[in-house]
């Protein structure tokens, strides 16, 4: 039987599959998924994080995705194209946020994480 749960990335997923979105949002859930694996794996290779800094790790992660779900659930909820622009932008500051976040987290921490963004920009 298959898992009822949704997968942790299937709003970046939805993102990616939408006609709504530009190639900004392309290129911002990129760059989100690979700082986002940065962190991953840097936190398998780091055995000295304690559970509890493993869960202050969740927490701002879980704060910075509810921050680009509700920007997304109010670009697919948009009616008109002028509303659907203004969520848009709000879905861009949204992801760059989660981009950044994501970093400063994993650096806190000690973490290696440097953006790889599809631009070829830093």
């Amino acid at each position: 039987m298959a898992d009822e749960k949704e997968h942790w990335n299937a709003v970046l997923a939805e993102i990616l599959l939408s006609k709504k979105v530009g190639v900004t949002h392309i290129r911002l859930v990129g760059d989100l998924i690979s700082a986002q694996a940065q962190l991953s794996m840097g936190m398998q290779g780091r055995a000295g994080l304690s559970l509890a800094e493993r869960a202050d790790i969740a927490e701002e992660l879980l704060m910075l995705e509810d921050a680009y779900r509700t920007a997304w659930q109010a670009v697919v909820a948009a009616t008109d194209i002028d509303q659907r622009v203004a969520e848009l932008h709000r879905l861009t500051t949204a992801l760059s946020d989660a981009v950044e976040g994501v970093t400063v987290v994993a650096r806190r921490y000690g973490i290696r994480s440097e953006p790889r963004r599809l631009d070829g920009e830093r």
